[in-house]
């Protein structure tokens, strides 16, 4: 076991040292590194997707298996930004005493490492009946998520699919959905000062709409699993070119978090109606939408992983849901029971001085190892 993990953590400091930065890397070079291991390790690994944002794939079957698993992390990460504000350099995966720092060393190229290290090992068991897809999508973190529809149309068939977000102190089965919307008020340019008071202010009729939106409380809607609720944001206004004119334009970016009983047709329903009720011309438009998801708590590799990460981990842990979206939300349209977040101990994701503790990922190893087993026994 000490061998796998010395593996593991030398394969994601190789990963960390490659730039993959979204919006600024390709993840060509990414790619490439992935495909040499698998294909050291005996396997088939495919890229596909665009030449600059290639993900790979890789099928493995094994004779007389009982189960089909799917193993998906993300190759990119958010940019490292400043690098002043890093106590190590971001891209050099510098060991700390029980730490790893570096930019995606949790979000996700820890559990890229893990899920090739866990494939070699499970193929190479002949008392594991279990087929594997691997997964490792690029462009995850502009949030368009190109790179995991185009895995999906390679049509990966799973019993569960395991996503490779970290954290140890919770096992996630959801996530909320979102819905990005412009909303744009035209109204009537004129002078501020004409004392016929002529124009119509779109910015004075976008303050009227934003009102009108946040009453309808869309951000408080809550059930089991998604305490936290549901989210709504007004993340940008933008209207008017001088100080003397009347504005005859305003836009606004809306940011809404959504749990799986909200229906986004029905938000944006809402959101319609306010228009017409202040009477504003304006429009809506649909930057992003994804719908919510809740892995059944009941299915049984939840119940598996759950009860063994509870034996092997000092204390307990409680499945959940998470707030951020993740592409659980594309993956879940399949219909495939999805773990959206379960891994080694981590920190300051998408912030500077990002971590794993790197103690904890021999036990995080042991619990899907042995829930793998497990499940395909029976």
């Amino acid at each position: 076991m000490r061998n796998r993990i010395e593996n593991i953590l030398a394969f994601t400091r190789r990963l960390v040292e490659i730039p993959s930065q979204n919006g600024i890397d390709s993840e060509a070079a990414i790619a490439q590194a992935v495909l040499d291991r698998l294909q050291a390790d005996g396997f088939s690994p495919q890229l596909i997707g665009s030449d600059d944002h290639p993900s790979v794939i890789c099928r493995i079957e094994k004779p007389r298996a009982t189960r089909h698993l799917w193993l998906e992390s993300c190759l990119d990460t958010v940019p490292a930004g400043t690098e002043d504000n890093w106590d190590h350099p971001p891209l050099a995966a510098t060991a700390v005493g029980e730490r790893l720092y570096g930019r995606g060393v949790a979000d996700a190229k820890l559990a890229i490492a893990l899920f090739c290290e866990l494939a070699g090992d499970l193929h190479a068991d002949p008392d594991v009946p279990v087929s594997l897809f691997l997964g490792f999508d690029a462009d995850e973190q502009s949030g368009r998520f190109t790179g995991i529809r185009d895995v999906m149309q390679q049509s990966p068939i799973a019993d569960a699919c395991i996503l490779g977000y970290q954290g140890i102190d919770e096992i996630s089965i959801g996530a909320r959905g979102w819905l990005r919307l412009k909303l744009t008020v035209r109204g009537q340019a004129a002078h501020t000062g004409d004392p016929a008071g002529q124009g119509v202010n779109a910015v004075h009729a976008m303050a009227q709409v934003i009102t009108g939106i946040t009453a309808l409380e869309i951000g408080q809607a809550r059930t089991d699993f998604f305490d936290f609720g549901s989210a709504l944001n007004v993340a940008q206004i933008c209207g008017g070119v001088a100080i003397n004119m009347v504005p005859d334009h305003c836009e606004a970016l809306l940011d809404i978090r959504l749990i799986p009983d909200q229906d986004p047709d029905q938000v944006i329903a809402q959101i319609h109606q306010v228009g017409k009720v202040t009477g504003a011309d304006y429009t809506i438009e649909i930057l992003q939408q994804e719908q919510a998801y809740l892995t059944d708590p009941q299915n049984s590799f939840v119940q598996l992983l759950h009860d063994t990460a509870c034996h092997i981990l000092p204390e307990p842990i409680p499945l959940v849901a998470s707030g951020q979206g993740s592409v659980g939300n594309v993956v879940s349209a399949s219909g495939i029971p999805i773990i959206n977040a379960f891994g080694a101990a981590c920190g300051n994701a998408h912030a500077p001085n990002e971590w794993i503790d790197t103690t904890t990922v021999e036990p995080v190893y042991q619990i899907y190892r042995q829930s793998i087993a497990n499940f395909a026994a029976h």
